[in-house]
């Protein structure tokens, strides 16, 4: 009987919740509750049945005493609310999110598609405490909907996640960039059956990964059945941007911007057709011809330097130009069927 085992308590993590070291087993969770507590039941049997990386697993129960029942997880060192306490969000600045937070933010979109789509049901009671990180990865627990999903079921899981997201942003006292709060409004108001692809959103990107995504979603443009739809749409969501007076203050991509005018072969009328605009069609041409003429020596960010530019300053740069502009192209890839699978994450 496990409770004839050797118990070696490491902390409390919280009232009724404690890390342990059990005698053959090793480190477990122990989460006592009392025995008319239907709910830790209910979420024990629905963790029971899943099978998961991102759904903690309950490994069995028993009971300490006539009152109580001890239900053994798998171990884990906190959950979120109590990473939070640990880490930031983002650097000072709240220029760039924490790796780590967008780990997290991955894999408990992950979790919940599991249970959407595999199990067909919600967690429904999606919150700090009920996402845990086990070996740096984050894992979803604390089911307690054990009925197959709904509409309203289905989103409230993503409306939770964004809240969970807003509010630790709060907390920190840091606006939310811009990226993700698109990315929050956006898995917030889509439908989850719409919601493909989200483990490739561009916000899950290294810099090479992003560089890449913008110049296939050109491709995409001008070599997709749907390519006018796809630009109106794309033009529509965005609308215009003053990008060119960006490329013009920073300086670095200007001979990008201006070649055209140097070809003097080009009539007035086919010069007009090349140059670019301020909509978002013609900012994605200009970023697809910006990553085309990397190779250029007078692509350079100080013309002083020795070094070419870095990948991570390239897209820095060009996300600097335009923030709003890869999470509406995702969306709009997303709708017109385009699902981008990008390889060598440096997201697990």
């Amino acid at each position: 009987m496990v409770q004839k085992l050797k118990h070696d308590l490491i902390k409390k993590i919280y009232d009724g919740v404690y890390q342990v070291n059990v005698e053959n087993i090793g480190r477990v969770i122990y989460n006592v509750a009392p025995r008319v507590d239907s709910l830790s039941r209910e979420s024990y049997n629905l963790s029971v049945a899943c099978s998961n990386e991102f759904v903690l697993k309950n490994i069995f129960c028993f009971n300490p005493n006539c009152n109580q029942v001890c239900y053994v997880m798998e171990h884990y060192e906190q959950n979120f609310k109590q990473w939070l306490q640990e880490n930031s969000l983002s650097d000072q600045q709240g220029k760039n999110l924490n790796p780590e937070c967008l780990q997290i933010l991955r894999d408990v979109l992950r979790g919940i598609g599991y249970l959407h789509r595999v199990k067909k049901r919600c967690h429904g009671k999606l919150n700090e405490t009920n996402i845990v990180i086990v070996n740096g990865r984050a894992k979803i627990t604390g089911m307690v909907n054990d009925i197959s999903k709904t509409h309203l079921d289905d989103d409230s899981d993503y409306k939770h996640l964004a809240t969970i997201v807003r509010r630790s942003f709060e907390t920190e006292q840091h606006d939310i960039p811009t990226e993700l709060k698109l990315f929050l409004t956006y898995i917030s108001k889509t439908e989850p059956s719409r919601l493909l692809n989200i483990e490739n959103h561009p916000i899950f990107l290294s810099p090479l990964q992003r560089l890449s995504y913008r110049v296939i979603a050109h491709t995409f443009l001008y070599f997709g059945k749907s390519k006018r739809s796809f630009a109106l749409a794309l033009n529509e969501k965005l609308g215009e941007c003053d990008w060119k007076l960006n490329v013009r203050t920073t300086g670095t991509f200007v001979m990008v911007l201006d070649r055209y005018n140097h070809q003097g072969n080009l009539s007035e009328k086919q010069r007009k057709i090349v140059e670019y605009k301020q909509t978002a069609i013609s900012f994605m041409r200009f970023c697809r011809n910006v990553v085309a003429h990397l190779k250029d020596n007078n692509v350079k960010r100080d013309p002083g330097r020795c070094k070419k530019l870095t990948v991570k300053e390239v897209e820095e740069e060009l996300n600097g130009y335009w923030p709003e502009f890869m999470p509406i192209v995702h969306e709009v890839l997303v709708e017109h069927g385009h699902l981008m699978v990008v390889h060598d994450a440096v997201l697990k």
